[in-house]
C-alpha cells in the first residue's frame, strides 16, 4: 500500500508538470492566434482550440477591455490579459507541485514514524518472549572430572584419587545436599534453578580453591544439549569451570551476577561449532 501511495503522489506530480506543458502550449498559440486576427487571416489549423481561446477572451474581455489602433490594426489586451491568465495558471501548477511535494514528504516521515514505532514494539514483543524463553531454561547440570596434580601423581606419594573425589563429593554433599551421578569418567551434578547459579558456582570455587592434591575440569550446560556437553568435557580444561555459548547467554539473563565470563576458543565438533567461555570471579 506505501508503494501505491508514492505511485500515487509521482502520478499527480507527472500531471502538474504535463499542466504546466499544456499552459506554455496554449500561451504559444494564444499570441499565433492574435496575429491572426490582427492580420485578419484565417489558419484553419488554429480551428481546434478556437473555441478555448473565445471563451477566454470573453473573460478576459470583462477584465481589461481596453483597445487601442496602431498601423490599422486594432489592439485589444484582452489578449494580453488572457495571457496573463495562463501565466498565472503556469505558476499555479508549480504551487500545486510544491504542495503535492510537501503532502508527499508529510506522508513519508508519518509512515516511516509508524513503521518505527511498530518495529520498536515488535523488538520489544520478540526481546520480551527472547527473555521469557531464556528464563524458562531453569534445569541445567554440572560436570567435575579431576586429575592428580602433577606433583602429587608420583606413586611413591600414595595419593588415592578415588579418595580425594569421595573427599570432593562429601565437600558438595554438605553444601548443596546433591549426590552425583557418574559421567564419561567423572561426576555430573543435576540442578533444577539456573537463576541461582551463583551460589552453585561459589562451593564449585571453594572446591578448585581447596588445598587437596587433584586438579578440577567442571564443565556447566544449561539445558540438554548433551553432545555439546561432551565436547566441553573433552576439552580437559582443568583448573577452570568452561560453558559454552547458549549457556553464557542464558546467564546474562540471570537478575545478580557475582561471576563473569570470558572467551577462551572455539572449537569444530561434527557439523557444529562451539564458543567455549570461562567462569571467572568478579574481583571486589
Amino acid at each position: 500500500m506505501h508503494k501505491l501511495y508514492l505511485k500515487l503522489f509521482g502520478g499527480i506530480k507527472s500531471f502538474w508538470h504535463f499542466m504546466k506543458i499544456v499552459c506554455i502550449f496554449c500561451i504559444m498559440l494564444l499570441l499565433l492566434f492574435w496575429i491572426q486576427n490582427l492580420t485578419n487571416a484565417e489558419w484553419k489549423w488554429l480551428g481546434f482550440i478556437t473555441p478555448f481561446f473565445k471563451n477566454l477572451l470573453a473573460v478576459t474581455d470583462n477584465i481589461y477591455s481596453l483597445k487601442f489602433d496602431f498601423w490599422g490594426a486594432v489592439f485589444e489586451l484582452k489578449y494580453l490579459s488572457a495571457v496573463i491568465v495562463l501565466i498565472g495558471c503556469f505558476y499555479f501548477m508549480n504551487l500545486m507541485i510544491i504542495i503535492t511535494t510537501l503532502l508527499e514528504a508529510g506522508y513519508t516521515a508519518t509512515y516511516l514514524t509508524c513503521r518505527k514505532v511498530e518495529e520498536n514494539l515488535l523488538n520489544k514483543s520478540l526481546q520480551e518472549d527472547m527473555i521469557k524463553q531464556e528464563k524458562s531454561i531453569k534445569k541445567y547440570v554440572v560436570t567435575i572430572h579431576t586429575a592428580l596434580k602433577p606433583k602429587f601423581s608420583h606413586a611413591e606419594l600414595k595419593f588415592d584419587i578415588n579418595e580425594q573425589n569421595n573427599l570432593m563429593k562429601d565437600f558438595i554433599y554438605d553444601k548443596l545436599r546433591v549426590d552425583p551421578v557418574d559421567y564419561e569418567g567423572g561426576f555430573m551434578y543435576s540442578f533444577d534453578n539456573f537463576d541461582k547459579v551463583d551460589n552453585i558456582l561459589d562451593v564449585l570455587f571453594k572446591v578448585m580453591g581447596s588445598s587437596a592434591p587433584i586438579d578440577y575440569a567442571i564443565c556447566i550446560q544449561s539445558g540438554g544439549d548433551m553432545k555439546q556437553l561432551n565436547k566441553l568435557i573433552s576439552l580437559k580444561y582443568f583448573g577452570k569451570i568452561i560453558i559454552a555459548a547458549d549457556t553464557c547467554y542464558r546467564y546474562k539473563f540471570n537478575t545478580t551476577h557475582r561471576y563473569y565470563t570470558s572467551q577462551i576458543g572455539i572449537f569444530q565438533y561434527g557439523q557444529r561449532t562451539m564458543e567455549a567461555h570461562e567462569i571467572l570471579r568478579i574481583q571486589e
